[in-house]
């Protein structure tokens, strides 16, 4: 589905928002002073698309690939690097000179090595932390290696209200169920003729049966991670 037709949807099926008989709410922006007849402006809805196509990717993670944008070249002496901010979960690092690849490994089996981090030697575990965004290679690399990435990752790009004519990148059957997510996150502007929290409960709720925490992912988390604040009414 196109974001075009999803706004469309969000639009006339779940918020009853077009801006009143004859209004073309297809046409106005933000600065458009006709969208004041709608309760959110077409941007606002994008907005909130991606913010729900995010959650659904963290919940059901949908895409696991391997794909040369998230590659990491090691330089000798250097063991941390930047992981791609699509990147939801690294399943797997394979050295593209070797063909090997390399075991997951967790900081606390080598924080206690007097050599961790000053043993330079071909790597052989890596040690992700999806909270900083950085991926450690053990040992230290001593030299420059490509190594792939297969992981879970987000959708390559956001959506655009600018470029309203392209495929939403999720699965036709879950496109109307982000929407619910959307629709919640939609009841909860801060205004005095929009807010709705029982609208918003409704459509978190309908959200979550589609797309539930118990996910891969969450549980991961959950594992591995610290509580950290959630956002949008706890979607």
């Amino acid at each position: 589905m196109e974001l075009l037709d999803a706004v469309k949807y969000l639009r006339e099926n779940i918020l009853d928002d077009t801006g009143g008989l004859g209004s073309d709410w297809s046409t106005t922006t933000d600065t458009d002073t006709s969208s004041f007849q709608l309760r959110w402006s077409n941007e606002e809805l994008v907005s909130n698309i991606n913010a729900a196509i995010n959650l659904v990717y963290r919940r059901i993670l949908p895409v696991k690939e391997i794909n040369s944008l998230f590659n990491v070249t090691t330089v000798q002496g250097e063991s941390v690097y930047l992981l791609d901010s699509r990147i939801l979960q690294v399943i797997g690092v394979r050295d593209l000179s070797t063909n090997k690849v390399l075991e997951r490994m967790d900081i606390e089996d080598v924080w206690e090595s007097d050599k961790f981090n000053s043993n330079q030697h071909t790597p052989t575990y890596y040690i992700p932390n999806y909270d900083t965004g950085y991926i450690t290679f053990h040992k230290v690399p001593k030299e420059t290696v490509e190594y792939s990435l297969l992981v879970n990752r987000l959708p390559m790009v956001q959506q655009l209200w600018d470029d309203n004519e392209v495929d939403i990148e999720l699965r036709e059957e879950f496109i109307i169920p982000m929407l619910w997510g959307a629709a919640a996150i939609c009841y909860e502007k801060d205004e005095a003729n929009i807010a709705d929290p029982g609208r918003s409960i409704y459509y978190l709720q309908k959200f979550n049966q589609e797309f539930p925490f118990t996910s891969a992912y969450s549980d991961t988390r959950k594992r591995r991670t610290s509580n950290r604040s959630v956002k949008y009414g706890g979607l």
